[in-house]
């Protein structure tokens, strides 16, 4: 009996907003504006609608804009061609990032975690929300959710291998009701 492999796990590093010009130069809205992987990186998958493969693409080029990030895809080269595009995700195996120090963690490896307020479950982590003043965690509860920011005054501690969240005193953020 062969062993079946792993799912890969993906993470989201931007999504192909619209064309810059007419010859397929791509504006990504890259989700870690901090970041330059993308910058750096010689291929990316392209992972569109559900059901759909992913594809790996080699990158061309990538440069700073004004408000977001300018891409050159392999394949691409109409502003039809990137139209055809608008919406996919570029994405890299969850393997391929560099290992993280003891007390560091990827803000994808927080979805998905219990939050606690002390020793009461209060909800799961769905999103990390990054802000101008701060990073928040969005921690769905019944009836609505929680935008917790990551600042010492709410956070305690994060523990990835246990699957948790410790927060501290939350009597001061509002619960938001679900759209």
């Amino acid at each position: 009996m062969t062993k079946r492999a792993e799912p890969v796990s993906w993470i989201e590093l931007g999504v192909i907003a619209r064309p810059q010009g007419v010859n397929g130069e791509i504006r990504v809205h890259v989700f870690n504006p901090h970041s330059t992987l993308l910058e750096e990186l010689a291929e990316v998958f392209l992972i569109g609608e559900d059901g759909e493969e992913p594809a790996l693409v080699e990158i061309r080029s990538a440069r700073r804009g004004p408000k977001a990030l300018l891409m050159r895809l392999e394949g691409v080269s109409s502003r039809e061609d990137v139209e055809a595009l608008r919406g996919y995700t570029l994405c890299i195996p969850r393997a391929v990032l560099p290992d993280l120090e003891d007390g560091e963690y990827y803000h994808a490896d927080l979805i998905g975690l219990e939050a606690f307020e002390g020793t009461e479950s209060i909800g799961r982590v769905v999103d990390v929300l990054d802000y101008p003043s701060a990073e928040c965690l969005k921690i769905e509860r019944p009836g609505g959710f929680l935008e917790v920011p990551m600042l010492p005054k709410w956070l305690d501690r994060v523990d990835v291998e246990a699957g948790k969240v410790l927060l501290k005193d939350l009597d001061d953020i509002p619960l938001q009701k679900s759209p």
